[in-house]
């Protein structure tokens, strides 16, 4: 989740005893504001450049998406619907990119108010938003295979499109924390002669600002990361086991396409979880060595 490094990248420079402060960043952003200007470093111009690009490819890509699904009648299942929900949630997270590159780039953000909050709203219920979805797509999966005939009156694109506006709910629920704890920040200017700058930041109680962000942390990884995947690897151990037991039955009772279009459909949906899990796991592993190693060196 970008937005917890914007938070940690854009309050760096705010208070030395914040929990997401780390020294060596904090000397930098001393050193940069005695010379007028951030300094930029060549680990932060690449992270720019790939996230330009990931900008670029994603938004062609779910837009596309989009429109197929939007446009085309016979699109309209509820898988697809699934999916369409997932370049949404895509979407509107590579909408903030812009603004996650210019504050990386310049150390401060300059946006205003407004902008800070519909940031925050936006890229982190879209990330809940990708998972509880995920979850969603296997158990569809599952009932696809374990009920084809009775499910199907269940599995409609309206019941579809009603779960997906339930997990937008429930992500602004869960999330509610950081839409209602960011702040748009303003820095001392160093001379009379220099203008305020502005940051835009996750601030939470300052009486125990440490014990705040590390149970955020741990509460984000639970239903944000560990929660969904565990679902979705249920459905699916499920879902193999199925498949495995009724492979000669179902060969027997439907024709040869269906039972094909059937395991297409599942392999499908198996890649995008397996590229879900193995893009946010690293991440995940990142923020809690991160944040804990805050803590232990606090101690």
């Amino acid at each position: 989740m970008e937005d917890l490094l914007l938070a940690n990248m854009t309050s760096l420079c705010d208070s030395e005893d914040n929990a997401t402060t780390d020294q060596n960043w904090t000397a930098e952003c001393s050193t940069s504001r005695r010379h007028g200007a951030p300094a930029i470093d060549n680990m932060t111009w690449t992270l720019v450049v790939v996230d330009g690009i990931i900008l670029s490819i994603g938004l062609i890509g779910n837009i596309l998406v989009i429109y197929v699904v939007a446009r085309y009648a016979r699109m309209k299942t509820a898988t697809n619907v699934y999916i369409l929900n997932l370049s949404i949630a895509d979407s509107l997270f590579l909408v903030g990119m812009p603004m996650i590159m210019t504050t990386a780039l310049l150390r401060r953000w300059v946006f205003g108010a407004v902008l800070c909050h519909v940031f925050y709203a936006l890229t982190s219920i879209n990330m809940f938003t990708g998972a509880f979805t995920l979850t969603l797509m296997s158990a569809d999966r599952l009932a696809a295979v374990w009920y084809p005939v009775t499910s199907a009156r269940y599995r409609t694109p309206s019941l579809a499109a009603a779960a997906a506006a339930l997990a937008w709910v429930t992500s602004g629920a869960v999330m509610s924390p950081v839409v209602l704890y960011a702040e748009h920040l303003t820095r001392p200017a160093l001379s009379d002669s220099e203008p305020p700058t502005y940051s835009c930041v996750v601030n939470w109680p300052a009486e125990k600002s440490l014990t705040a962000a590390r149970a955020y942390v741990g509460y984000t990884v639970a239903v944000g990361f560990l929660l969904p995947v565990s679902g979705v690897c249920v459905c699916y151990a499920l879902l193999v086991a199925r498949l495995r037991s009724t492979r000669r039955h179902l060969n027997s009772v439907t024709s040869k396409r269906h039972p094909i279009a059937r395991r297409s459909v599942t392999c499908f949906v198996a890649i995008i979880i397996a590229v879900f899990i193995g893009c946010w796991l690293p991440y995940w592993c990142f923020q809690v060595r991160r944040y804990y190693s805050v803590v232990k060196n606090s101690l």
